[in-house]
C-alpha cells in the first residue's frame, strides 16, 4: 500500500527552490489595502528617530518634570549639609 503524500509537500533536502515553486497564498499589499490606517502607517517608509536615554526621559511633560524633581532632589540632597553649616 502506497503512503500518501500532498502534492505541494516536499521532502527536506538541498536542493533548491526556485523562486517560481513557491506558492503564496496572500499578497501583503491586498492585506494592507484592508487594514485600518493605524496599521498602513506603521508600513510607510518614515525616517525613525533615533532612541536616545534623554529623550526617552523627557519625551512628556510629566517626564520631563519627574526628572526635574529628581535632580532637584539629589542636589538638595549633595548641597544640605554645606547649608547647615557642617
Amino acid at each position: 500500500m502506497k503512503e500518501y503524500t500532498a502534492p505541494d509537500v516536499r521532502p527536506v533536502d538541498d536542493t533548491k527552490i526556485s523562486e517560481h515553486d513557491l506558492v503564496f497564498y496572500y499578497s501583503r499589499e491586498h492585506r494592507l489595502k484592508k487594514a485600518s490606517r493605524n496599521v498602513r502607517a506603521l508600513y510607510e517608509d518614515v525616517p525613525r528617530r533615533r532612541f536616545g536615554i534623554f529623550t526617552s526621559l523627557v519625551d512628556t511633560k510629566p517626564k520631563a518634570m519627574l526628572l526635574i524633581v529628581i535632580a532637584a532632589i539629589c542636589l538638595l540632597a549633595l548641597f544640605l549639609p554645606y547649608l547647615r553649616g557642617g
